[in-house]
């Protein structure tokens, strides 16, 4: 399904006009250099041909023959690689194999080269004479070695393995292997294809190895079966292996919109036929605040509008059509989740569902997340990433477990309950920091709504409620703030002593601190000034006491995670009615 699902990417996208999806046989790669020759093979200047990209030049993607699979083993590219193969030198000071790649690179160019072709001539002429070996003396060697380098003919535009009679002879090469081993495909599902023994290596995991990982892959004789090795033993036509392959290299490089990474895996995401949705997919798990920056352009900021648009809408539990008519719901689209395992890769996570199914899931986490914001400048549809770091010691996204990155990835995709130990996570996080910010307090009120058997959590605080825990953690607020008030110096307030505790065991932290709180209270009425202030603390806390009948000796975690919530909603209340009063 996989395979089925990205071959079809791949055949959309290459009848897609300005698509950039390179033709069978054919592979976008990193190239630095072009080797300028003359017709007699004479080297004439070596062009650069990275891009800037900031302050650093990068290389160019250039569609070449398509990438052998090396492994460990010399093969040669035809007509493009890297110094070793192409020029018999590098760096690495294993000279005896680089001189074996390079004269691997020279025999498959005679056995397969036209040298009646000036281009083709040239290149040959070039490797006869050694011309490669001057490059080596140059003052920007360190910059060439070890880059990927093509061939130009001088004073002619393109590149030689462009030119018709490469194409010729690189085809010829492709037909030869084509008549090795015959089979039926799995993904195309026609018969007598020429069978991928080897499927090209997949590049821009995070963490992979950066000369690529495999899929597909049966490299030990404990994998055959049948007498069926390497990858006969699940056959994939030559083609297919090649359609997927460069179809998820594409969605995996480095300036695709089609991906993002959550923890420790990358996630690509495509749609079964065109729709205005699949290059912003990843702005729906980490939505764009609003700009305030005046470069932002207007395309950027309609954009941003419109992401925020169709967020609140499927918030809110309306279809996405109600805010883009023009979308369509019932389109397929796919979510694959890919994460390094040595030289193989790991299917984390792979969904396929209709768009509007997939909306309707982002649209339940954003609704269960909603709460009240301690701050207007933090976002009111809150990044993954950012909530995924309120998990993290420090705050550091290097400290976020991946096995938590993972499940809360797919219980937003899937619908499925957020993962197991968030919720201890959470709290684990405000004991050590005695601090529930705004991401935390939605974090929990997220967890309580799907994964308990609580209906309802109030985005704001609810004066109404009458669960203990959420009564309880109001009531440590109020104790808090008549602290703050009667001794604003304070280097530490209860808070900072006693949270978690109050949370995990109220019956015996509470009546300790109602008794210092009533002393709070006195010094408040001695100030004629702050006398009004001390009545209303002491009525609130009265009205709120009314409310249960005694204080629990314990709390599970769900109720200490109401715990936070009831004084994180306090808290705010607090100070949103200062703001008014002032």
């Amino acid at each position: 399904m996989i395979l089925q699902a990205l071959n079809g990417y791949y055949e959309r996208m290459l009848d897609t006009p300005d698509s950039g999806m390179p033709s069978f046989g054919t592979s976008l790669e990193n190239i630095s250099f072009a080797l300028v020759l003359g017709e007699d093979g004479g080297l004439r200047g070596v062009e650069d041909l990275r891009e800037l990209d900031g302050k650093k030049l990068r290389p160019r993607k250039l569609p070449v023959p398509a990438a052998e699979k090396k492994a460990s083993g010399i093969k040669a590219n035809f007509l493009w690689d890297v110094t070793g193969y192409v020029l018999g030198c590098n760096d690495n000071g294993k000279q005896e194999r680089t001189d074996r790649c390079h004269a691997a690179f020279i025999e498959l160019l005679k056995n397969s080269c036209d040298a009646t072709d000036p281009g083709l001539k040239a290149v040959l002429a070039f490797l006869d004479e050694r011309k490669g070996m001057e490059i080596a003396t140059r003052d920007d060697w360190s910059e060439i070695c070890g880059t990927n380098l093509v061939f130009r003919l001088d004073g002619v535009p393109g590149f030689i393995h462009d030119r018709p009679a490469a194409r010729k002879a690189w085809e010829a090469c492709l037909a030869h292997r084509g008549t090795e081993d015959l089979g039926q495909c799995l993904v195309s599902g026609l018969e007598r294809q020429p069978i991928a023994r080897l499927h090209p290596s997949i590049k821009g995991v995070r963490d992979a190895q950066s000369s690529g990982a495999s899929i597909v892959s049966f490299n030990l004789s404990s994998f055959g079966s049948y007498g069926k090795d390497q990858s006969f033993n699940a056959p994939v036509s030559q083609k297919a292996a090649f359609a997927y392959t460069t179809a998820l290299n594409i969605l995996l490089s480095r300036d695709s919109r089609q991906k993002m990474v959550i923890g420790d895996a990358t996630y690509v995401f495509w749609a079964s036929c065109r729709n205005p949705l699949e290059a912003f997919f990843a702005d729906f798990i980490d939505p764009p605040t609003e700009a305030t920056d005046s470069s932002v352009t207007q395309d950027d900021q309609q954009t941003t509008d419109e992401i925020r648009g169709l967020l609140k809408t499927i918030r809110d539990g309306r279809k996405a059509t109600d805010f883009l008519p023009q979308l369509d719901e019932d389109i397929q689209f796919y979510i694959l989740g890919l994460a390094p395992n040595a030289a193989r890769l790991s299917i984390r996570f792979w969904e396929a569902n209709s768009l509007g199914t997939l909306l309707g899931r982002v649209g339940k986490h954003y609704d269960q997340l909603n709460i009240v914001r301690q701050f207007d400048y933090e976002p009111e549809f809150p990044p993954l990433w950012r909530l995924l770091c309120q998990t993290a010691c420090l705050g550091k996204s290097e400290n976020i477990s991946p096995v938590l990155a993972g499940g809360m990835a797919r219980a937003i995709l899937t619908a499925a309950r957020y993962p197991q130990n968030l919720l201890p996570v959470v709290l684990e996080r405000i004991r050590a920091e005695h601090n529930v910010t705004y991401f935390r307090a939605a974090l929990l009120k997220a967890y309580l709504l799907r994964n308990t058997s609580m209906k309802e959590v109030p985005v704001s605080l609810d004066l109404n409620r009458t669960d203990r825990p959420y009564l309880l953690g109001r009531l440590f607020a109020v104790l808090e703030k008549a602290q703050e008030e009667a001794i604003p110096n304070t280097n530490a307030t209860i808070k900072d002593r006693y949270l978690a505790a109050a949370a995990a065991t109220p019956g015996q932290v509470f009546h300790m601190l109602l008794k210092n709180s009533a002393n709070h209270i006195a010094k408040l009425k001695k100030d004629t000034e702050r006398k009004g202030r001390a009545f209303y603390y002491d009525v609130m806390t009265q009205d709120i006491i009314a409310g249960f009948s005694d204080y629990p000796k314990t709390m599970k975690a769900e109720e200490q995670g109401l715990f936070m919530i009831g004084y994180y909603h306090q808290r705010k209340d607090f100070f949103t009615k200062k703001t008014q009063e002032g």
